[in-house]
C-alpha cells in the first residue's frame, strides 16, 4: 500500500513509500502519485533500481513522455529519457561551465505546451553538494499583496530557451533553435487538478510582459523573481544514489545548485502538457 508522508523541517514536499522498482505499478498507483504530486509538489521514492523501463512505464503513467530539444543526451534506450551529468569524465558529461539547469527555471516553459512534470532518477551524487532548490511558485502566488495580484492578472509574458541560464545553458543547433520559437504564456495560470492560481513566470526563460515597457518589464519581473525566491516557499533536496524525485512543474520553479566536483548523474523524464486550458491556448 502506498503512503504519502509530508517531509519534515520544509516548506511542501512529501516521501511515498510502498512503491517497488520490482513491481508493476496499477492505475490506481498511479492516480494516488498523481495526487500525491498536485498536493505536494515534490515527491520522493527511495531505494529504486536502475530500470530505464520500468521509471519510462512509471513516466508515461502519468501522460505522454516529451523529449527534451538537447536530442544530443537522449538515454540510448529511448528519447523520452535523457541523461545530465557531470564530471563523469565521459561523453555523457555535458561542456557548460556550470551543472545543467542551475538557474531557476520551470522545464519547457519556453515551448508552447509546457510540461506537467519531471523525473529525476540519480544513479551518482556527489558528496560535497548538488542539492536541487524547488521554490512553490503556488505559494508565491498566494502571497502576494493584493494589489500585486490585481496587477499582474491578465498579463502575458514572453518566454524563450535559454534566456537567463548563463553558464549553465547547452547552446542549441540551428536546427534545435528553429524547434522553439519564443512563445506566449499567461503569468497567472490555474492548477488543473487543484485549483489553485501559480505565478507562472521564472527567471531562466522568462524574457518579458507582453506588450510593456522594457524597463517597467524588466522592474516587475525582478520584484516577482525576487518574491518567488523567499525562502518560506523554498524545498531543498539533498540527493541519494537510487532516488526518484518528481517535481510538478506546473507549480513550482527548480535550481541545481552548483559548487560541486565529484561526479553526478541523473536520468529525467519530461510529462508532457496534459494541461487542457494551456493546450488550448
Amino acid at each position: 500500500m502506498i503512503q504519502v508522508t509530508p517531509v519534515k523541517d520544509q516548506s511542501f514536499g512529501a516521501v511515498i513509500e510502498g512503491v517497488s522498482s520490482g513491481t508493476p505499478l496499477s492505475d490506481a498507483d498511479i492516480q494516488t502519485l498523481k495526487q500525491a504530486l498536485a498536493d505536494h509538489t515534490a515527491i520522493v521514492i527511495n531505494d529504486l533500481d536502475e530500470d530505464p523501463e520500468w521509471l519510462l512505464r512509471l513516466g508515461r503513467g502519468f501522460g505522454p513522455l516529451q523529449p527534451h530539444i538537447l536530442d544530443q543526451f537522449h538515454h540510448p534506450i529511448s528519447s523520452d529519457m535523457s541523461i545530465i551529468t557531470a564530471n563523469m569524465g565521459n561523453n555523457e558529461s555535458r561542456a557548460t561551465k556550470k551543472p545543467a539547469g542551475a538557474f531557476w527555471h520551470s522545464d519547457l516553459s519556453y515551448t508552447a505546451t509546457p510540461s506537467d512534470a519531471i523525473f529525476l532518477y540519480a544513479t551518482h551524487v556527489p558528496t560535497d553538494g548538488g542539492d536541487t532548490m524547488v521554490a512553490s511558485t503556488q505559494m508565491a502566488y498566494d502571497a502576494l499583496s493584493d494589489e500585486m495580484k490585481a496587477r499582474i492578472d491578465g498579463l502575458v509574458a514572453i518566454h524563450r530557451y535559454g534566456w537567463n541560464g548563463g553558464g549553465a545553458i547547452t547552446t542549441l543547433s540551428e536546427e534545435q533553435r528553429r524547434k522553439t520559437p519564443d512563445v506566449e504564456h499567461p503569468v497567472v495560470r490555474h492548477h488543473p487538478w487543484t485549483g489553485r492560481k501559480i505565478l507562472f513566470v521564472n527567471p531562466g526563460f522568462t524574457m518579458c510582459i507582453k506588450d510593456m515597457d522594457q524597463d517597467e518589464s524588466d522592474t516587475l519581473l525582478a520584484e516577482l523573481y525576487e518574491h518567488q525566491q523567499n525562502p518560506a516557499f523554498h524545498y531543498r533536496h539533498r540527493w541519494q544514489p537510487r532516488q526518484l524525485v518528481a517535481l510538478d512543474n506546473r507549480a513550482s520553479m527548480h535550481c541545481a545548485v552548483a559548487g560541486y566536483s565529484e561526479p553526478m548523474r541523473k536520468l529525467r523524464m519530461i510529462v508532457g502538457c496534459t494541461d487542457a486550458e494551456m493546450l488550448a491556448a
